[in-house]
């Protein structure tokens, strides 16, 4: 690996990690052109994961904090039979907890009935990419009420649903749980910084199973040049990719992803039934 394919390789991932256009998809569409295997260094691609994890803590550290903060006192209010999860931060942890679960059952249950198959389906991904493509457009028309002050949790396990199907390529998952909340009555700033901070247990959980691998392999071949390079790429498209999510939604220009996922999804039509090849 050349030092400019390490940094092609972490704007890649810096971005699709977070722009709701589904970067499994993506994959999946360039396997189906091209014949291309998956490929790569594993240990190098759980690197890159965690440099996108840093663009999530760097994006969001002050709200973080909080949570660390207020995970400590609730755990001190517990451990002394005072039980208190009422205020805005412990609401929030709870929330990030509830909407957890379903991808873990969902990760859990891919692996358990081998359906891997079907996350390699071209014309999967073309369904997918166009149901993301909807609720690109959907999210504009939507308006929430609710923060972590008064959100219900019911809404935390709606977006954890929609996360869990989003193991399915085509399906973004940043596209979908940020859908799921504002469905659901957040906010759309809120349900941005739901989605986000929910995806630190999403990438520490794909970083832990990869890791395993890379173990069980025996294969770690570090170049301190190239990761260093890939590693920073990485970050900082995280960072630009979430501040660029932040604008759209502000501004109600979601449309944009809505108009790229559908495309795409047109590619992948036509690719999956033999139209178009390379």
């Amino acid at each position: 690996m050349t030092w400019l394919q390490a940094l092609f390789s972490g704007v890649i991932q810096g971005l699709t990690e977070f722009l709701p256009i589904s970067s499994s998809g993506h994959l999946v569409i360039f396997n189906a052109l091209f014949g291309a295997g998956e490929s790569g260094d594993l240990a190098f691609t759980v690197f890159l994961h965690l440099a996108t994890l840093l663009a999530v803590v760097v994006c969001f550290r002050k709200d973080l904090w909080a949570l660390i903060r207020e995970f400590f006192a609730a755990l001190g209010d517990l451990l002394r039979g005072r039980p208190n999860f009422k205020t805005p931060e412990r609401r929030f942890l709870v929330m990030v907890v509830v909407a957890t679960i379903p991808a873990v059952l969902a990760g859990a249950l891919v692996k358990l009935l081998h359906f891997d198959s079907i996350l390699e389906s071209i014309l999967v991904v073309a369904v997918m990419l166009l149901v993301t493509a909807v609720f690109m457009f959907l999210i504009d028309r939507l308006k929430g009420v609710y923060t972590e002050k008064d959100a219900p949790y019911w809404v935390s396990l709606l977006v954890g649903c929609l996360q869990a199907v989003a193991i399915l390529p085509g399906l973004s998952r940043s596209g979908s749980t940020i859908f799921g909340g504002v469905l659901g009555g957040f906010k759309k700033e809120f349900a941005v910084k739901f989605a986000f901070i929910l995806s630190i247990p999403a990438i520490l959980g794909a970083a832990l199973l990869e890791g395993l691998d890379v173990i069980k392999s025996g294969s770690l071949n570090i170049d301190p040049v190239n990761w260093l390079v890939g590693f920073a790429a990485a970050a900082a498209c995280g960072v630009l990719a979430i501040k660029f999510i932040r604008l759209l939604i502000k501004n109600n220009k979601f449309y944009v992803f809505g108009i790229y996922c559908l495309l795409a999804s047109v590619v992948a039509f036509l690719t999956g039934f033999g139209v178009i090849s390379f």
